[in-house]
């Protein structure tokens, strides 16, 4: 199976990576690298790295016009097959955006499990340097403030995306989605990428995305109460959709250990009457099986209601109509059945 993906980790080799490390390229904070990984075997151990070419330095007469055509990027190569796969095979693609305490090879594993488990949808992989280590106070600070800064990096990204899009001949259109996956840590880069985003685009943010899932989201319950926060998530989709788990014992260290107020994917918005009618809260604690994920914290991987719900949404289903899950009027959430 393949897995395309982009990332601000810092390659072994700059002209001829062949595995990103735990921290930042030495080009920046913001440097993206893009590739693809051909997972070769069921246990997702081993694949084959292609990172695409990139060449941005020009000659400094034709920057001086702005003639940037000697220039070579990877985006435009990657997206290229994203979009030829996306119209060929007729499938969606999904943005993931993994958590806390995952190396370069965790990530590609992790998102291999999920290709085998959405086996119609097209997987691209955002890899961010975290430590892939998994201590105590320190490593879990370091990969925080990693999440923080690599904000800019997906902002850029997803901005790159849009621009891709834009520029796309209509017969070149693949009329497929696009979705994206955060997993606990992951939505703490997405508020950051898009406050980015905000920042560069002048408040505007436009709708890139159909669905935004946020699974076990280690960021704060009143996210969506402010602007600088998660307040402007719902204009980048269509319908944004946080699953919750008040046993999550992940966002128990995180709220107990580490001093952060009550976790998103712990309790849900502390407050569903201000959340717009887009944004979907899901209760996930009633069907969790301890057995298969003890920590609480990998449902979206290891759990079949779960997976059969985030399927009805990715198809498009009314929230009220999905048969996974009951509505509770008086808290505005659903919980699983």
């Amino acid at each position: 199976m393949r897995i395309y993906f982009g990332t601000n980790r810092n390659p072994d080799n700059q002209e001829n990576p062949t595995s990103f490390g735990k921290h930042f390229s030495s080009q920046g904070l913001t440097d993206l690298r893009y590739g693809w990984a051909d997972v070769a075997d069921d246990n997702f151990e081993h694949y084959t790295l292609t990172v695409a070419e990139e060449i941005l330095k020009v000659d400094e007469e034709k920057a001086l016009v702005g003639d940037l055509s000697d220039q070579i990027l990877g985006s435009d190569e990657v997206f290229t097959n994203v979009r030829e796969e996306m119209k060929r095979l007729q499938q969606d693609c999904i943005i993931y955006i993994h958590g806390y305490n995952c190396s370069f090879e965790d990530a590609i594993r992790s998102t291999a499990q999920l290709k085998s488990l959405y086996q119609d949808k097209i997987l691209f992989l955002f890899t961010w340097p975290s430590d892939g280590e998994m201590l105590l106070y320190k490593p879990y600070m370091s990969d925080r403030d990693d999440a923080r800064a690599s904000g800019a990096a997906l902002g850029r990204g997803l901005q790159r995306l849009a621009e891709y899009l834009r520029k796309t001949p209509k017969d070149d259109y693949c009329y497929q989605s696009i979705h994206l996956f955060a997993h606990s840590m992951g939505s703490y880069a997405l508020r950051h990428a898009l406050q980015s985003i905000k920042s560069s685009a002048g408040n505007y943010i436009r709708r890139l995305l159909d669905q935004i899932i946020l699974f076990a989201a280690d960021e704060d319950d009143d996210s969506f109460e402010f602007d600088y926060k998660f307040q402007p998530l719902p204009d980048m989709a269509r319908r944004v959709s946080v699953y919750h788990n008040a046993g999550d014992k992940a966002l128990v260290l995180s709220d107990v250990t580490k001093g952060n107020p009550d976790r998103l994917g712990a309790s849900g918005p502390r407050n569903t009457r201000l959340l717009p009618d887009k944004v979907s809260v899901i209760n996930c604690a009633p069907v969790l099986d301890w057995l298969r994920d003890p920590d609480g914290h990998t449902y979206y991987l290891h759990d079949p209601t779960v997976r059969k719900d985030v399927i009805a949404v990715l198809t498009g289903t009314d929230p009220h109509e999905i048969s996974t899950r009951e509505y509770q009027p008086e808290s505005r959430r659903y919980k699983l059945k």
